[in-house]
C-alpha cells in the first residue's frame, strides 16, 4: 500500500539518509547529508512543507510544495523518489494528490522545475497534469556544471490527470 503522511524525523532519518546515499542526483540537489542528525534536520527543516511518500510502511520519497504565497494562490512544488522506489509511478501519484488536495484549499497555480537533462522527472510532472511552460537556460549549477531547467505548471482549472492519486493519512 502507498500513501502520503507528515515525515517524522525521528523514525524516517536512517531510511532518508539511505536514499540520498545510493543517489548522486539527490546529494547534488539538496543540503549535504552525512549523518542521520543531517537528515533529521533536514526532515525537521521541510516538515511544514513536505509529506513522505510511504510504500509498504516505508518512506521511500517525499513530495513538498513551498514558497506558498496566498495572495495569488501559488507554491513551489517538488518531489524524490529513493532509487529502488523509481518507475513504479509513485511521485506522478503524490504529486497529483498534493496537488488536488492544495487546489482544494484555495490554491491556483502550482509551479515547478525539472532538470532538461532528466527526463524521468520531466515525465512525472507531466503524468501529474504539468504543462511545460518553457526552458531556463543554465538556470541551476552543480559544481562547476551548469543545467537547463524544463519549467512546468499546473493550474486549478487544467484538467485532472487520469491518475489514482495517493491518499493523504
Amino acid at each position: 500500500m502507498s500513501r502520503l503522511r507528515p515525515w517524522n524525523p525521528e523514525r524516517d532519518a536512517a531510511t532518508v539518509l539511505a536514499a540520498f546515499d545510493a543517489s548522486d542526483d539527490l546529494h547534488r540537489q539538496a543540503p549535504p547529508l552525512e549523518t542521520v542528525a543531517d537528515a533529521r534536520a533536514y526532515l525537521a527543516a521541510i516538515a511544514g512543507d513536505a509529506l513522505a511518500i510511504e510504500h509498504d510502511g516505508q518512506a521511500v520519497g517525499c513530495v513538498m510544495a513551498a514558497e506558498r504565497d496566498l495572495r495569488h494562490g501559488t507554491a513551489w512544488m517538488s518531489y524524490w523518489l529513493a532509487p529502488a522506489a523509481r518507475g513504479r509511478g509513485l511521485a506522478s501519484r503524490a504529486l497529483d494528490a498534493l496537488s488536488r488536495h492544495l487546489f482544494a484549499d484555495g490554491l491556483h497555480r502550482l509551479e515547478l522545475g525539472a532538470r532538461a537533462n532528466n527526463p524521468a522527472s520531466v515525465a512525472v510532472a507531466e503524468r501529474a497534469g504539468y504543462l511545460r511552460e518553457g526552458l531556463e537556460r543554465e538556470r541551476l549549477r552543480y559544481g562547476e556544471e551548469r543545467f537547463d531547467v524544463v519549467r512546468l505548471a499546473r493550474l486549478a482549472s487544467d484538467p485532472a490527470p487520469h491518475l489514482e492519486p495517493l491518499v493523504l493519512a
